[in-house]
């Protein structure tokens, strides 16, 4: 067995060193953080008692539950004893899917429609229009749109947007929330308006269609904040995506769910699951 560490953090940073699993940068990003907001050892302690100090740390059960993944993962590395952390864990999802169902039901009573939504982008221009038809119409989600000015040859890992040709806009989505499972995403669109309020953004090689005054890249937080300020009604992604689900299950257009399955980078039954108003199971 490892030997044992004094506090949580440093098992974190334990774990992160020696797992075999894959794990983003993002995630180890997530995990130091959580790992140092928590200030019992949660090793030497026992199981009753983490879930009594997580319970005091967190009342949120979504973040209890982002916690409670993290500290099974370390245990389980540590050849420590889970069984009732993962009968919690349990506990947590079925009071998660409970709070999911009411905030569903508060936003199938007071959500706009499709054609409303569509009604305003039509009056939007530029990179506020390029925002959210990207969110209408494939259900790309804010890290998608942090996208760079290219020309079709790059090979590095960010997201890309070029015009090929005078009737096609090229997206190339390397940097995504499920790059890892679904690999590169490429779009061709050719809508249009689309088209010409691209061109009209005027920006060059290797600009950022969004960026700090000095062009840099935004950070996360900052192009989370400014993409939803553009977005619909300052609705958001995930609402907008929500409110697009919902028209197609009323038309029953499921082959078209499907597609903005693989746009999005996601599972038909995670879209089922989680952006469905009308779900109640």
């Amino acid at each position: 067995m490892p030997k044992k560490k004094n506090n949580t953090s440093d098992l974190v940073n334990q774990y992160l060193e020696e797992s075999d699993r894959k794990i983003s940068d993002t995630s180890k990003k997530t995990y130091k953080g959580i790992g140092e907001n928590i200030p019992f050892n949660i090793q030497t302690n026992s199981q009753a008692t983490i879930i009594k100090k997580l319970k005091e740390l967190v009342e949120n059960p979504n973040t209890q539950s982002l916690y409670l993944n993290l500290i099974l993962l370390v245990r389980q590395h540590l050849n420590e004893e889970t069984d009732k952390l993962v009968k919690h864990r349990n506990t947590l999802r079925e009071a998660i899917t409970e709070l999911r169902k009411s905030k569903l039901g508060e936003l199938a009573t007071n959500m706009p429609n499709q054609k409303e939504l569509e009604n305003q982008l039509d009056a939007m221009t530029g990179i506020q229009y390029i925002i959210n038809y990207l969110f209408l119409h494939y259900g790309l989600r804010n890290k998608d749109l942090n996208l760079k000015i290219g020309k079709g040859e790059e090979t590095n890992n960010e997201n890309y947007i070029y015009g090929k040709g005078k009737n096609s806009v090229i997206l190339e989505i390397n940097d995504y929330k499920t790059d890892g499972t679904y690999g590169k995403k490429e779009l061709k669109i050719q809508d249009k308006k689309f088209i010409q309020e691209f061109k009209g953004l005027k920006l060059n090689n290797g600009d950022y269609i969004l960026s700090k005054k000095n062009g840099d890249k935004m950070g996360v937080s900052t192009f989370n904040e400014k993409v939803k300020a553009l977005s619909i009604n300052n609705l958001g992604e995930t609402t907008i995506f929500k409110v697009v689900v919902a028209d197609l299950l009323e038309k029953k257009d499921f082959k078209r769910i499907e597609d903005l399955a693989k746009t999005r980078g996601t599972s038909l039954s995670t879209i089922m699951r989680s952006y469905n108003i009308y779900n109640t199971e």
